[in-house]
């Protein structure tokens, strides 16, 4: 049996969506009609062809019938001519003998007396004109289809030979049982080869993997669709990877951010409960004072630094135009005081260059470049920033003289709360999201971010940005 794919009446894809076709039977139902006509159209051709072969065949025989006939008149008298008509022994055929003038002699049929002038007999006519003639038509004496043939004999006289034929209805008619066994059987045939053909058609639809579209073995016409349907497919694998990816950063950072922020409120919740007992002496009251408002602060960063990624994420970049020189100049300054107690020196050379985003993004990312070099530069030491026109972007390029970034962690430094020496991260203050927020920042305004290896030792951060046209 053909397994069906005809989807049931009623059932749709989605509420108030119309029911889906079903190829499988629409294709049976277009072969089967096209098979049913084309078989039966060739059947009745066939008929009507040996129906026509079949006349033709009888004019020839009856034509040859009339000719033997004819010789055998010729050289003899009227009366002569009626006896030897009357001795052949033809019993369905009808014989006539019409005279010159179209007087009939004999006629097999009915008394040649009863019968008018038949020279105005088309088959007679025939005959005197070119020897021969050959006509089916209605007789006007009998009333019925009639096949005649006639042959001039001598000068004066045509014998015509006559026979009734059967009408094509009446042939088909004849060929009832057999026309009908014909149609059962084509009917059976054009049943068959529907459904082969409609199972041949639809099964390579059938067997389509939508898991593995480009492997399939289908019609060259559903090639687009299947090329289509594999990008979605990895478009939708791309896109449940990224989801996954997000799902498990935002626990990592979850979890992340309660670590970072639990420290500090331990350390606070000790010294705050010591001094509520009354057990530090009034002397260490100031430098438990100070610790209290360090992890403070340092708490107060981190949640600036979680703010400050949280509107990253949610940001489009912005595209206010930003000259980045001063954003430079100006987060030097703020940054002037960390940097003296460092004795450090900071170089600026910079260009001017205007980008495309937000102002305080801008001024964040270039803050947390700047603040990162000087934490990690040695005392004494040179800290310089630099902003170039590059094609049709911007560089800005903060280097430092510190112990500079290995190799195998220059792309994990941009992952959040990742420092290069955690067992340092609770002295350098820093809350392991700086340069998280650079990348977000960068990749906000359509840039990106890579770690260099400075000149003279270090670390070099490249931050490339397009420029505001």
């Amino acid at each position: 049996m053909t397994r069906s794919t005809e989807t049931p009446r009623g059932a749709a894809g989605s509420e108030g969506a119309p029911a889906a076709k079903s190829l499988a039977r629409r294709s049976f139902i277009t072969l089967f009609l096209l098979s049913l006509a084309v078989m039966v159209t060739a059947v009745l051709a066939a008929t009507a062809a040996s129906y026509s072969s079949y006349e033709r065949e009888a004019e020839d025989y009856l034509l040859a019938q009339t000719r033997t006939c004819a010789a055998s008149l010729e050289g003899k008298s009227a009366q002569d001519m009626v006896e030897t008509l009357q001795a052949l022994p033809l019993t369905d055929t009808r014989v006539t003998l019409v005279a010159a003038d179209g007087t009939v002699h004999y006629d097999s049929a009915v008394d040649a007396s009863t019968l008018g002038d038949h020279s105005q007999r088309a088959e007679i006519a025939q005959a005197r004109e070119s020897g021969q003639g050959v006509l089916l038509r209605r007789s006007q004496t009998l009333g019925k289809d009639t096949l005649y043939a006639a042959v001039s004999v001598g000068d004066e006289a045509v014998l015509r030979l006559a026979e009734t034929r059967a009408s094509l209805a009446s042939f088909l008619g004849r060929m009832g049982w057999q026309l009908a066994l014909s149609l059962v059987v084509i009917f059976a045939l054009s049943l068959f080869a529907s459904r082969l053909l409609t199972r041949m058609v639809v099964r390579p639809l059938q067997e389509i993997d939508l898991t593995r579209p480009l492997q399939n073995r289908a019609y060259a016409e559903l090639q687009p669709l299947l090329i289509r349907v594999d990008e979605q497919r990895r478009e939708l694998e791309d896109q449940n990877d990224e989801l996954q990816r997000a799902v498990t950063l935002r626990r990592e950072f979850t979890g992340n951010v309660s670590h970072e922020m639990k420290t500090p409120l331990q350390v606070i919740g000790g010294y705050a409960e010591l001094m509520e007992q009354g057990v530090v002496p009034a002397q260490d009251v100031p430098r438990f004072a100070g610790l209290i408002r360090r992890e403070s602060e340092h708490m107060r960063l981190l949640i600036d630094d979680v703010l400050a990624l949280s509107r990253l994420d949610e940001s489009t970049g912005g595209d206010e135009p930003v000259a980045l020189r001063q954003a430079c100049e100006r987060v030097a300054a703020r940054l002037e005081p960390a940097s003296s107690a460092k004795s450090l020196r900071v170089t600026l050379d910079c260009q001017d260059a205007v980008v495309k985003g937000l102002p305080s993004s801008v001024e964040q990312m270039v803050y947390n470049l700047l603040d990162n070099a000087i934490e990690y530069s040695p005392v004494a030491g040179v800290v310089s920033v630099q902003v170039r026109g590059e094609g049709d972007g911007v560089v800005l390029t903060v280097s430092d003289q510190g112990p500079g970034i290995p190799d195998e962690l220059k792309e994990r430094v941009f992952e959040r709360f990742f420092r290069v020496d955690s067992s340092r991260s609770r002295d350098t203050g820093g809350t392991g999201l700086g340069l998280a927020i650079v990348k977000h920042a960068a990749e906000s305004m359509g840039g990106t971010v890579e770690v260099l290896d400075a000149p003279g030792g270090g670390a070099c951060l490249r931050v490339w940005m397009p420029a505001a046209s």
